[in-house]
């Protein structure tokens, strides 16, 4: 009896960091339980890998998950632990390969969820502060209509070069050359 309540209060007191390299349809997670490698595996980026990653975090007591950013395919790591509810760190790329190029001789998705879990023990780095969707969702808007409005000024730019080569009076016949008429001249 006694040595069950020891046992559950060692492992109360082990850290446990959970490093996880994502790609684009696979995730490689490395469990490091106080500072010594426990188990390393590679799951699907899926629900049936989201579901076993889920069970291996559910199986230990508070864990600590660290990743990289990697664009759309860690959104969907980030939104499966959002949902959750698990405290996660998610490191910007450029920030990530500063940590860790003096320990990666050898870049692979299994190297590079060992390390992240790792250094995390060296580093203790800060959880991330979750944003909520809403403004998530408005980041990304607010991103694409940026995007458009390049895109627009670009085409308007390529249009008037080609307008000056081709009848460089144009702006001069008319005043206004933001209206229908003198996109009718044009066409």
């Amino acid at each position: 009896m006694e040595e069950t309540i020891e046992l559950q209060e060692e492992m109360e007191i082990m850290r446990c960091v959970f490093g996880i390299d994502v790609s684009k349809d696979s995730i490689s997670v490395a469990i490091v339980i106080d500072q010594t490698m426990f188990k390393e595996t590679k799951l699907p980026l899926n629900r049936d890998g989201f579901r076993k990653l889920e069970e291996a975090l559910q199986s230990f007591n508070n864990p600590e998950v660290v990743f990289e950013a990697t664009g759309v395919y860690s959104r969907r790591l980030q939104r499966f632990l959002d949902d959750l509810g698990q405290d996660y760190t998610c490191l910007n790329p450029l920030v990530a390969k500063k940590q860790l190029d003096g320990l990666r001789p050898y870049k692979t998705d299994r190297n590079d969820a060992r390390h992240l879990a790792e250094t995390q023990f060296i580093m203790n780095r800060a959880v991330t502060y979750k944003i909520s969707p809403v403004y998530r969702k408005l980041m990304d808007f607010s991103r694409f209509y940026q995007e458009v409005s390049k895109d627009v000024a670009t085409h308007k730019n390529r249009l008037h070069r080609s307008l000056q080569l081709v009848f460089p009076e144009i702006e001069h016949v008319l005043s206004n050359t933001n209206n229908e008429l003198y996109w009718s001249v044009v066409s």
